[in-house]
């Protein structure tokens, strides 16, 4: 059987931007681990990914971890402004010379779900990958935000077939689909967390890893350790954030109950973060909403135990595999009062809760087998060009989102 040729639309990862372009900088500003943990592909799938550029007028092919990587240079201005719906003439370039199976567009808050939807009307897909409009009944978001919202919105309405990572990131966008061809596929994570050694849960240290924002709960967090948190406990944080945010979270360290008790890494390469989750033993992200948010994810593969608020993307994984506590949504003396008695404890050291690490977690975020439902997802649409009816039906929990 010949292999599935498959086109994806997404962003620049910073890693390659790094690694393969010399730092050169081509505008990538996120890790997007996700994409990165689906590489290398299998062997029955001939992958192409290509990221918008605004940098530079020139393309650039080449080749990293098994993919063929086109950059895309894409000089529209006011993007947003105009529902990102011109991105796609930069990329149509592709089609008649790599004539994919499938396009697989990564991501509603900028221009890939629409590039893919036009790039192939009937055989593509649009990821899932942060619900905008979610996002904005829980936290403050600027105009562009709002923007982008609306065009998640046009999008998902318009798109043929629609995959996200779980099944409560699927179930909170339901009301804005119109196709019955959804599926939940879960992102894999870096393969390199899956193979390094998992804390062992001795050391007094946590870890919070995510942007220095209110959304991602930077200041509860840091509340909750300096309430909750035993003197001698220390706390990581590895995240960056607007200049605002980042002067504000400074001046939080130097304050009396933190000071000298915490350490800011506005970022670190995923073997500097490995060994920071190797030397900690609970993992503190109470975010206000996320869908899926890797760091959770790579924690938990590493044997953190989180504490988290019990809302969307991060209580749907705790409860999945019984690891970690959640405290009463948005509730700071709670989520205090949860990290304390959490370090007191210490319910990883448990040997069912450490089993379930190498049985239930890794497994769970491990390539291969996401692959394999991929390219059975990629098959079906390639030989079905306006099939509306899903392969098997999704349960989405409506408990999800209480």
């Amino acid at each position: 059987m010949p292999k599935l040729k498959i086109l994806w639309i997404c962003g620049l990862p910073r890693r390659v931007q790094t690694e393969v372009l010399g730092g050169r900088d081509y505008g990538a500003h996120l890790d997007w681990s996700w994409i990165l943990g689906h590489l290398p592909p299998p062997e029955n799938v001939e992958l192409h990914i290509a990221c918008r550029t605004a940098r530079y007028t020139e393309s650039r092919e080449f080749d990293w971890q098994g993919a063929r990587f086109h950059l895309i240079p894409v000089r529209a201005r006011a993007r947003v402004f105009c529902l990102f719906r011109f991105d796609w003439i930069y990329f149509r370039k592709l089609m008649p010379r790599l004539t994919p199976d499938v396009v697989h567009g990564w991501g509603t808050e900028d221009a890939y779900a629409n590039v893919a939807i036009k790039l192939s009307p009937e055989r593509h897909i649009v990821e899932v990958q942060g619900n905008l409009n979610e996002y904005l009944k829980r936290a403050k978001m600027s105009r562009w935000f709002k923007l982008a919202a609306f065009n998640e919105r046009l999008t998902l309405a318009r798109a043929r077939h629609v995959a996200a990572e779980n099944e409560y990131s699927l179930g909170s966008a339901l009301p804005m689909i119109r196709t019955k061809s959804v599926f939940a596929i879960e992102h894999p994570i870096r393969p390199e967390f899956l193979a390094a050694r998992p804390s062992e849960g001795d050391a007094q240290q946590v870890l919070f890893l995510g942007v220095i924002e209110e959304r991602k709960g930077s200041w509860d967090a840091l509340a909750a350790f300096r309430d909750g948190a035993p003197q001698d406990w220390k706390l990581v944080v590895i995240g960056n954030g607007v200049t605002e945010n980042v002067s504000r979270l400074r001046h939080l360290m130097s304050q009396e109950g933190l000071k000298g008790r915490v350490v800011h890494h506005p970022q670190l390469a995923a073997s500097e973060i490995i060994s920071v989750m190797q030397a900690s033993s609970a993992f503190l992200l109470p975010t206000k909403i996320d869908t899926g948010p890797t760091a959770l994810k790579e924690a938990l593969a590493m044997g953190l135990w989180p504490v988290c608020y019990d809302n969307s993307g991060p209580a749907h994984y705790i409860r999945r595999f019984r690891y970690g506590n959640l405290a009463e949504d948005l509730n700071r003396l709670a989520l205090t009062e949860t990290l304390r008695s959490t370090l007191v404890a210490q319910e990883w050291k448990q040997p069912a809760n450490r089993a379930r690490i190498e049985t239930v977690i890794r497994p769970h975020f491990d390539g291969a087998h996401i692959w394999r439902e991929l390219t059975k997802l990629y098959a079906e649409i390639a030989g079905r060009k306006a099939c509306g009816v899903s392969r098997s039906p999704v349960r989405c929990d409506s408990t999800l989102f209480s």
